[in-house]
């Protein structure tokens, strides 16, 4: 709940306190909620302009609140997230935490807290609810095309670096790169040169070994020459990514899984894509979600407001999917 919110849900409030505590009545009933200039302002007019302005906003962190303490109550996942987010922030802003908590519209640390936890159900609802959308048919699919076994890989690394003096332009980092292949073919150990030349600091006192891995794990060139190639054989290329131009040498190839290892990952790996790759899939999903709880406005004038709101949500995020 962002600091406006909080500001219209005290002033409503404060409506209901003042309707309630005997103040003077209008002549058509209505309680005097506050005057000036000898004009009185009845609670109910003061009402319907906080709901045309903000009941919106206000309505939907209720109900999503309502709903969605109720389908992750006690998920201590969503709950170390919020913690753990807390905590960063606290770190950065370590001699002010108090200061930063009140100028943010927050009383208290549990205020925060609540907010990240009502963000995070959120976002766990969305997948859920995309998860819930993919077929058993989808998921083999993306078995069959996408899922591969784990390999291991050695590399050397050659970084393209003209900030300093010494560092090598994209041309003599490739040269070099090429020199080191032609060594490999005369028999030179892959180990030793990755110890002499690699600008890996991470491996190459492994002699440039990376470990296992999977898709996803690296940048795709590399990902791509090093699944291409045979266990024992090493790339007759360099190959460029960011980071330079490596020479690859496969050093193991594991089993693909079975479907029920991974189904679950599969599950997680395709709703996020999905969430990723359509912009107003998160506004339509939680309103759908909340209609599936049995979210219903009997408000003529909210029920409006809340169709414009979804409508405007829906055409800010093409834009921004635009830009």
């Amino acid at each position: 709940m962002n600091k406006k919110i909080r500001l219209i849900s005290a002033i409503v409030l404060s409506t209901v306190l003042l309707c309630g505590c005997g103040n003077t009545k209008l002549k058509d009933g209505s309680e005097v909620a506050f005057k000036a200039n000898s004009t009185n302002f009845s609670a109910d007019k003061f009402y319907t302009q906080i709901k045309k302005k903000y009941g919106v906003s206000v309505m939907i962190e209720m109900i999503d609140k309502e709903i969605f303490d109720t389908v992750y109550k006690d998920n201590e996942e969503i709950t170390k997230k919020a913690e753990t987010q807390i905590e960063t922030l606290k770190q950065q802003y370590a001699d002010s935490w108090d200061e930063t908590l009140k100028n943010a519209g927050y009383d208290s640390e549990k205020k925060l807290k609540e907010e990240f936890i009502l963000n995070f159900q959120r976002e766990q609802a969305v997948e859920d609810y995309v998860k819930d959308s993919i077929s058993e048919d989808e998921l083999k699919k993306y078995y069959d095309e996408n899922t591969v076994g784990d390999i291991s890989a050695k590399h050397i690394l050659i970084k393209v670096d003209t900030s300093t003096e010494d560092g090598l332009t994209d041309d003599e980092a490739k040269e070099k790169a090429e020199k080191l292949i032609k060594e490999l073919e005369k028999g030179a150990d892959f180990d030793k040169l990755a110890k002499e030349n690699s600008d890996d600091t991470g491996s190459k006192d492994n002699g440039g070994d990376l470990g296992y891995f999977n898709k996803g794990d690296m940048v795709q060139e590399f990902e791509d020459a090093a699944y291409a190639l045979k266990v024992n054989e090493y790339t007759k290329e360099p190959v460029k990514t960011t980071y330079g131009y490596h020479i690859i040498l496969k050093t193991g190839e594991k089993k693909k899984p079975k479907y029920k290892e991974v189904k679950d990952t599969i599950l997680e790996t395709i709703a996020k894509n999905r969430i990723e790759q359509d912009a107003t899939l998160s506004i339509t999903a939680l309103d759908e979600v909340r209609k599936n709880y049995g979210f219903k406005i009997n408000d003529s004038r909210l029920k409006k407001e809340y169709k414009k709101y979804i409508k405007n949500q829906i055409k800010a995020a093409e834009e921004s999917a635009e830009n």
